[in-house]
């Protein structure tokens, strides 16, 4: 019942229901608290833990989100100049470094800021998120998107996730470098590029 059960909620609830009958009578008050109790045992939320910010780690992401949003920016605008529409992309599976939903969510972010990358799907079941991205003509650079996103994520664990998630994500995205895999390049990376045609 305690893990159903959230008094900070209940009061808001409650609160809520005083306002939008805008009273404070006893009666507004009485109903106001068993609209919250039903609220909470019939439709009960998961039960969440704020997140921890660690300062040194957030300032070392938002350094790295500067540093790779320029690069990216670079990397589309040579891209365009000097393929035109002929630019390519790819899908890339990445897998998630954490079950958490706001690591999830600010990983997923994070990625999506730069112009190059952006994700389009997050699959929860399967611990992967998919990354389209453009620019990529080669597995090298494949491994780039794949790399680059892993790194992103490890550094937003260590900044915002809980600290049983922090400790030792570093080697857990080590071994999930060795597992790379594209999913659906425009063209394979692996043909040579038609710049003649």
């Amino acid at each position: 019942m305690t893990d159903r059960f959230s008094l900070a909620l209940f009061l808001w609830l409650v609160l809520v229901w005083m306002m939008l009958w805008g009273s404070a009578a006893p009666g507004t008050v009485l109903m106001g608290v068993l609209v919250a109790i039903g609220v909470l045992l019939l439709f009960p939320l998961p039960t969440r833990r704020l997140p921890r910010f660690r300062p040194v780690w957030l300032l070392r992401l938002f350094g790295f989100v500067a540093v790779d949003l320029f690069a990216s920016a670079l990397r589309t605008s040579l891209e365009v100049l000097r393929y035109g529409p002929r630019v390519r992309a790819a899908v890339v599976a990445v897998p998630s470094l954490s079950d958490t939903d706001h690591v999830v969510a600010a990983s997923a972010g994070a990625v999506s800021l730069t112009p190059d990358t952006f994700v389009i799907q997050i699959d929860r079941d399967n611990g992967v998120y998919y990354v389209y991205s453009l620019g990529v003509r080669t597995r090298e650079q494949v491994d780039r998107v794949h790399d680059q996103s892993l790194e992103l994520q490890v550094r937003v664990v260590r900044a915002l996730g809980p600290a049983e998630e922090a400790d030792g994500i570093a080697e857990r995205a080590r071994a999930r470098r060795r597992g790379r895999r594209p999913v659906s390049p425009e063209k394979s990376p692996e043909t040579p590029s038609e710049e003649g045609s």
